[in-house]
């Protein structure tokens, strides 16, 4: 069956029952208005023609309306008929249809069966064909293996040969060797014996002439130690003399620096009057001008703004020199503070030193013999490591940890740390190179010259400003809180990398008086931010373990802060930072490295050396500093100099517990200490 005969029969079956409905409707509706019609008139025509005998038989009618009411019902079953023969066939089309598709399946698959058999067969063929010529190969070379272990087998056995010959001819060697060896030997042991008696005797002489020179160098110290305490005291009543010298000019100094911003203060209020007259003279003389008053007006005016605005010049330049002297004199009290400071110092290091017993490089032991303060200095750091570090138990540990504490003892100790950490600064240059590929640096700028005279006239005005500016910031930024100046400095010492960067979304407000950073490094100082300032960052960058946070909004839109809880306390947050972030990583140790049992580094739990490994199962930042998550509880603190990241590879790892001795000996082998 064709589609246009389908669509036909389909059009058939459903426009049949309602032609036939319609059909049938308007039959009866026509048969019902010609009775109705028929039997007004046949009623008319009774009455008005009683007497007429030519009338409607309404029995014939009935009958002609039951006749036509069975041909009616007789189409109505032929159409049924029809309808049925046409669903009928729509049925074995649909089937013939279903089957005629099947068959198509059947064939593509059975296609597709067979493509797929010649393709196994021929992957089989080369697969076949690639064996035989791999075994060929494997054969030839098996071939070549045999023949070149024959060849070594032979070179083996005439080198084993020669090299018995030349055994034999050593062993005589030697032998001829020892002989004369051991006549040497003999008359080397009669001579030492001859100088060693000879020795014994100059030793004896020695040790008697140096117990008369020890004599007499302590009989002179002694009377140097009393003509050096003399001397201080001489000096302290001369330095405390200075002292008070000194608090007197400071306050003077003082005074006149106050003197001179109460100046400033009151130009400063001039120039805002002069600047109030000037506005009301322009205003003034444009209001003329709208009037077209008189010009004899209007001049006058204008003469009285001129020298407005010359007074105005002046007083800018007063206030510009009042600025410049009182920066002069706040730059002088700075350094001569810090002069003075630092003299307070040495004098109060030169006081201990004098008023001991003991000279500037010697001090009293627990045994109550003078030893050499670097001596004492090993001694101490020995102790130290031994007691908190390998949890040893040391007598007269306390001792020793109160005679540690005198000056000439402390800079001793500072020296040996700071060479000992040099060395390792040194060794760990060797592997800046593998940090810098795990670690990004922030903020790298571009300057651009200048190339036009304009441009350059410009700048040097801007320049001119700058310094003026410059001036106030450095006061500013000197006043700022001293904790924030603690951290900046700590921060740059531990370095600029940058390790990690988080992505945030907060509202925080700054607490305490500190900088801000053009970049993250720490040392690229911006503004200086005021206590109650509120601000929106947007990220969390760990240069060198140390948190700041990059402003996303304001004025200071792209510059960085502390995020240190201390300065800079959280309104809130939309973010989980509080919580550990998994990384699957291992971490490697460029350096010695203490491994935590707490988040806060407190307690140290083991000390790692050089090349060691540790898995780690993610990375936290609890006290403001980023630290690493290890996988059997301990905490490593992520510093870029001496710890990166690498593969993790779980057979090679190291765990704590069971690698404690082996990497407490290889501190002790670098002789390192944090």
């Amino acid at each position: 069956m064709s589609k246009e005969l389908k669509d036909k029969v389909v059009e058939q079956e459903t426009a049949d029952p309602i032609m036939k409905k319609d059909n049938s409707t308007s039959f009866f509706n026509r048969i019902k208005k010609q009775v109705k019609t028929f039997n007004l008139k046949n009623n008319e025509y009774t009455t008005s023609f009683a007497d007429t005998p030519n009338h409607v038989d309404e029995s014939a009618l009935e009958k002609e309306l039951r006749e036509k009411e069975k041909e009616v019902r007789l189409q109505e079953k032929e159409l049924k008929k029809r309808a049925l023969e046409l669903e009928n066939a729509k049925k074995k089309f649909e089937e013939e249809q279903r089957k005629i598709e099947e068959e198509r399946k059947r064939n593509e698959l059975a296609r597709a069966e067979k493509e797929r058999l010649e393709k196994e067969r021929i992957a089989r063929e080369k697969e076949l064909e690639r064996q035989r010529i791999e075994k060929e190969k494997a054969e030839q070379r098996e071939k070549e293996r045999l023949e070149k272990e024959r060849l070594a087998r032979e070179k083996e056995l005439e080198r084993q040969r020669i090299e018995k010959e030349k055994a034999k001819q050593r062993e005589k060697e030697r032998l001829e060797k020892e002989r004369i060896a051991r006549e040497k030997e003999l008359e080397r042991q009669r001579i030492e014996k001859e100088k060693a008696k000879q020795r014994e005797e100059e030793r004896l002489e020695k040790e008697r002439i140096a117990r008369e020179k020890e004599l007499e160098r302590q009989r002179i110290e002694k009377e140097q130690a009393e003509k050096r305490k003399r001397a201080f005291r001489r000096k302290e009543k001369e330095f405390q003399i200075l002292e008070d010298k000194k608090k007197i000019e400071f306050l003077q100094k003082e005074n006149e620096m106050r003197e001179h911003e109460n100046t400033l203060l009151s130009l400063e209020t001039t120039l805002i009057s002069l600047e109030d007259k000037i506005e009301e003279k322009k205003l003034t003389i444009s209001t003329l001008k709208n009037r077209k008053a008189d010009k004899e007006k209007i001049t006058l005016e204008e003469k009285r703004l001129n020298s407005l605005v010359s007074q105005k010049q002046i007083t800018q330049k007063d206030i510009a020199s009042e600025k410049k002297i009182i920066e002069k004199i706040q730059k002088n009290l700075e350094i001569e503070y810090k002069l003075d400071g630092l003299k307070k110092e040495i004098h109060s290091i030169k006081k201990e030193v004098i008023n001991e017993d003991e000279t500037a490089f010697k001090v009293k032991y627990i045994d109550n013999n003078i030893r050499n303060i670097f001596v004492v200095s090993l001694i101490y750091i020995k102790t130290f490591i031994l007691k908190n570090i390998f949890r040893i138990k040391i007598e007269n540990y306390n001792k020793i940890k109160t005679i540690a504490k005198n000056i000439k003892v402390r800079i001793a100790t500072s020296l040996i740390l700071a060479i000992a950490l040099s060395i390792c600064f040194l060794i760990t240059l060797k592997f800046i190179s593998s940090a810098k590929e795990h670690y990004v640096s922030f903020g790298e700028t571009n300057t651009t010259a200048v190339d036009t005279t304009e441009e350059m006239k410009k700048q040097k005005e801007a320049e001119e400003k700058a310094k003026i500016l410059e001036a106030q910031e450095k006061a500013e930024a000197a006043r700022i809180d001293s904790d924030a100046q603690d951290e900046e400095i700590t921060a740059k010492l531990a370095g600029t990398f940058t390790s990690y960067s988080f992505d945030v979304n907060r509202q925080v407000t700054v607490n305490k008086k500190i900088h801000a950073f053009k970049s993250a490094s720490w040392s690229d100082q911006g503004d200086v931010i005021e206590p109650g300032t509120k601000l929106t960052v947007n990220k969390i960058v760990s240069p060198a373990g140390y948190l700041m946070y990059h402003i996303s909004s304001g004025s200071l839109q792209g510059q960085y802060i502390t995020a240190n809880k201390k300065f800079v306390s959280v309104d809130s947050k939309n973010d989980q930072l509080d919580n550990f972030i998994s990384r699957p990583v291992a971490i490697k140790f460029l350096a010695t490295q203490n491994v935590y049992s707490d988040e806060s580094a407190s307690k140290v739990r083991v000390t790692f050396g050089s090349g060691a490994q540790l898995n780690i199962n993610g990375i936290g930042i609890p006290n403001n500093r980023l630290i690493y998550f290890v996988s059997d509880g301990s905490f490593v603190p992520v510093n870029p100099i001496r710890v990166i990241e690498v593969n993790r590879e779980t057979p090679k790892s190291k765990n704590i517990d069971n690698s404690n001795k082996d990497s407490s000996n290889s501190q002790n082998n670098q002789g390192t200490t944090r």
